[in-house]
């Protein structure tokens, strides 16, 4: 759909990407219908924002479909099964994203990323990597700055960096990332998606409108993604770029050179000259040599395969788009990371403290524990999202010392540990249940010896108990402060 004719245009969802994004509309399409709808109760900030911006403002039971709506546009925390956009779908009416919106205003080369895991860091490392190269650079999507509010507050010759969630993606018609990154698959947002396939598929969705000058980004360690290629479900005409972390590998998963990887000897790499141009990257990346050494693994700041990975593919895509290694493999040695993620919040009677209640799935909790080889002792549970937990409790088994559980879940991962201990009683993993968190990190903190590490990473959403998995991790810091307090003379 061409927005020059939209006559009626309907933003349903107003918060966070809802607002910028009928505003954005307001001021770009002056002569449409601008219709904002909530099904709750709008905000009372934001609807007198958009009310004073000439926004028609519905909420609650008045939140209906104009009869004369030409699109929708649907904010990434807005259901499927909303009233208002199973009306949309029954009338013909089309339904964008948030970010199919906003791109249609860009004309800034775009960075996506997403993936199971690992978005948010590989997203903020990608921005860090072009901010310290002196390049101009925005980050957003599905973290801080919605897309919606760029246009016009973004230099066109900034990079857009954005965090791209399956909500966001699977109402796009024409988004097309110059670099599209996929990190990882593994099963999350059931309760949302409905099944594996269907989130799977919204996630691919993020290299469909490729074309051949752009560039497809692919972990080659990846389970999940590699079925993926195996089925010919990769679509887009995008270059495709492997990466790899395994020491020595050479070729992805078709036998085709890697992009970015890891020597024999620890090295992260990524390929260049003719190397670089036969693996897909563009020439301007490489050097003669045909690999570019960034830096030792060992130096990198952050811990853990995972954030291995994640590192390859943030340089990768940077590097692709202009920032010189060189500065990339400083970037890489200082990063600090971001708050939620493998944070360490504090060192208590020689006990760490380790926040990562953004780990709200099993695989995220599953590349959590690499990061250590210390005993931990792990506090999972809280909102249910329809995960299996057999994989992570046996996951757990000589990596745990004992596995604190809180939340809604709690009884599912209590009998989920139990039938293991059942059937391997030597091996399984003691596990406790605590039910609120702060009882999981008083009990972790009186078992706890100097040297173990106290792992919040829940494996579930935090719906059940907070507002959201920044307030579950504020909370958890709030406790160590506690306990650090009480620790001091």
């Amino acid at each position: 759909m061409e927005l020059a004719d939209v006559r009626c245009l309907a933003v349903l969802g107003l918060r966070r990407s809802g607002l910028p994004a009928a505003l954005l509309v307001r001021r770009r399409l002056p002569a449409a219908r601008v219709v904002a709808l909530d099904e709750g109760a709008a905000p009372e900030e934001a609807a007198t924002h958009l009310a004073a911006a000439g926004v028609e403002v519905l909420s609650g039971a008045a939140a209906a479909l104009p009869a004369d709506a030409d699109l929708l546009v649907k904010s990434p925390g807005v259901p499927n099964e909303s009233a208002v956009v199973q009306e949309a779908l029954r009338r013909g009416v089309p339904v964008w994203s948030e970010v199919e919106l906003a791109a249609r205003f860009l004309p800034n080369r775009i960075v996506g990323i997403t993936g199971t895991n690992g978005k948010t860091t590989t997203t903020e490392l990608t921005g860090a990597l072009f901010r310290d190269a002196g390049l101009p650079v925005a980050v957003g999507g599905n973290i801080g700055y919605a897309l919606a509010g760029m246009p016009e507050a973004v230099p066109v010759d900034a990079v857009v960096v954005a965090e791209l969630s399956s909500f966001q993606l699977e109402h796009i018609e024409r988004f097309r990332p110059d670099v599209a990154v996929l990190l990882n698959l593994a099963e999350d947002h059931l309760d949302r998606h409905g099944d594996y396939r269907s989130y799977a598929d919204a996630k691919l969705r993020v290299f469909a409108n490729q074309g051949p000058e752009d560039l497809a980004v692919l972990c080659a360690d990846d389970p999940g993604v590699l079925d993926e290629e195996a089925a010919g479900r990769l679509d887009g005409r995008g270059r495709r770029a492997w990466f790899s972390s395994a020491r020595g590998g050479e070729t992805g998963p078709g036998g085709e050179p890697l992009a970015a990887g890891v020597d024999a000897d620890g090295v992260l790499w990524l390929a260049g000259g003719e190397a670089g141009t036969a693996a897909g990257v563009p020439a301007t990346v490489g050097s003669a040599s045909g690999r570019i050494a960034l830096c030792p693994a060992a130096e990198l700041s952050l811990r853990g395969v995972h954030n291995l990975q994640n590192s390859l593919a943030a340089a990768l895509a940077a590097c692709a788009l202009g920032v010189p290694p060189a500065s990339a493999a400083q970037t890489l040695r200082a990063f600090a990371g971001v708050a939620h993620r493998l944070q360490v919040v504090g060192v208590v009677a020689g006990v760490t403290y380790v926040n990562d209640s953004k780990g709200t799935n099993v695989d995220a909790v599953l590349k959590a524990l690499t990061a250590y080889t210390e005993r931990v002792h792990l506090i999972l549970g809280g909102y249910d999202k329809g995960a299996a937990w057999e994989e992570l409790v046996v996951a757990t088994e000589g990596a745990v010392v004992e596995a604190l559980l809180i939340g809604a879940t709690a009884a599912q991962l209590a009998a989920a540990f139990a039938a293991r201990a059942a059937a391997a009683p030597g091996t399984a993993t003691p596990a406790l249940v605590c039910g609120d968190l702060a009882t999981a990190v008083a009990e972790a903190a009186g078992r706890a010896i100097p040297g173990d590490v106290v792992l919040l990473s829940p494996a579930c959403a935090s719906w059940d108990l907070y507002r959201d998995y920044e307030a579950r991790g504020e909370h958890f810091i709030e406790l160590v402060e506690r306990l650090d307090t009480n620790a001091t003379p």
